[in-house]
């Protein structure tokens, strides 16, 4: 991400932010825009499909070149939606950036129009505006944390920094307890890895060294389905394929135009639902690595065992659950039967005994 230099006059600092509010604005309006063409051409890819089929008037060769339009169309705007997406998002990042060096050099977003910058000797919260509560903290309260959040059993992932502050500065109602933390999270950049080094807070948490992206290799996988979901996208995906089924009557002996709109809707659903029926389960899966686990509504995680200080089997509102202790905070996982002892037979120094 490039740095754009910060000018000495505020006017000419607002119009730089302008500026990348209306690039951002361009870029969304684009995005959705082809987005939207994208899905309209390989609908009509689909339709083309189905009336060639029920007409046997209409010429070969027309269908072709429709054919080849409406999906080169397709695949085109898809593509330009993503490099949009891609734009919008480098955008965004660096007016970010901008706004937070327009305060200081040692300014981070922590959140929606909230910095944290490192002072020589205390962190300082306070508002990008520069009319809300400040809150000056200590480094001697403070710990700082580099953590990968990963979607996926690889390598790769999003880095970030968390900061752990003592709760009872931030919480208005003045009611936290002594010992309770809050943690805040930052977008992981050079300049934060420089500042953080140049006042002497250890770096906690993964290493930030490069590493090569590998295979990670699963040992066993655990998953429990989800019996309400199931049924329900059961009833939905035989509603949707009789739907398209109807429409192949439709088209042949009223309307063939009616008969494809069902068929493809009735198509589009079905196999929708069906695809939402077979991921309806919770799936614990165990690598060499660490631990992966993906719930019904496609919450993923996966946690390697370097970041894993321990696994505890206990209940969470009465409900069994397994807590994973990180340095950094806790998870909780459902607890699938089979999973915690065969965590402890493979990973017994992970497991509380």
């Amino acid at each position: 991400m490039r740095e754009v230099p910060i000018p000495a006059d505020a006017t000419e600092r607002d119009k730089i932010l302008r500026a990348y509010q209306r690039k951002n604005a361009t870029y969304s309006v684009f995005f959705y825009i082809f987005l939207a063409l994208s899905v309209a051409c390989f609908l009509a890819t689909i339709v083309t499909v189905i009336v060639f089929e029920f007409n046997e008037k209409m010429h070969g060769t027309l269908c072709c070149i429709l054919l080849g339009a409406f999906l080169g169309g397709g695949i085109a705007t898809a593509l330009l939606a993503f490099l949009f997406s891609r734009l919008l998002t480098a955008a965004d990042r660096e007016r970010l950036d901008f706004s937070e060096r327009c305060d200081s050099e040692y300014s981070f977003y922590v959140g929606e129009g909230t910095l944290a910058t490192f002072e020589a000797d205390s962190l300082l919260l306070h508002g990008d505006n520069g009319g809300s509560k400040t809150v000056r903290i200590p480094y001697a309260e403070v710990r700082v944390f580099s953590v990968c959040t990963r979607r996926a059993p690889r390598e790769k992932g999003e880095w970030s920094v968390a900061l752990e502050l003592p709760a009872r500065d931030l919480v208005r109602s003045g009611k936290a307890e002594n010992d309770e933390k809050i943690l805040v999270q930052t977008d992981a950049k050079e300049r934060l890895y420089r500042v953080i080094s140049e006042r002497g807070l250890p770096l906690l948490g993964e290493d930030i060294s490069p590493r090569k992206n590998r295979r990670y290799v699963r040992k066993t996988k655990f998953f429990v389905p989800i019996p309400d979901k199931r049924r329900k996208y059961l009833i939905m995906t035989i509603f949707g394929f009789a739907i398209a089924a109807a429409g192949i009557p439709t088209a042949i002996y009223w309307n063939i135009t009616v008969g494809s709109f069902l068929s493809v809707i009735g198509l589009f659903m079905g196999m929708r639902c069906l695809s939402s029926f077979l991921s309806a389960k919770s799936v614990f899966s165990v690598y060499e690595e660490g631990i992966f686990w993906k719930d019904a509504a496609g919450e993923r995680m996966f946690l390697k065992w370097e970041e894993i200080d321990r696994i505890v089997r206990n209940k969470l509102q009465s409900t069994p659950v397994l807590t994973v202790r990180c340095i950094y905070g806790d998870y909780h996982l459902p607890d699938i039967a089979g999973v915690y002892e065969y965590l402890s037979e493979t990973q017994p120094d992970k497991c509380e005994k």
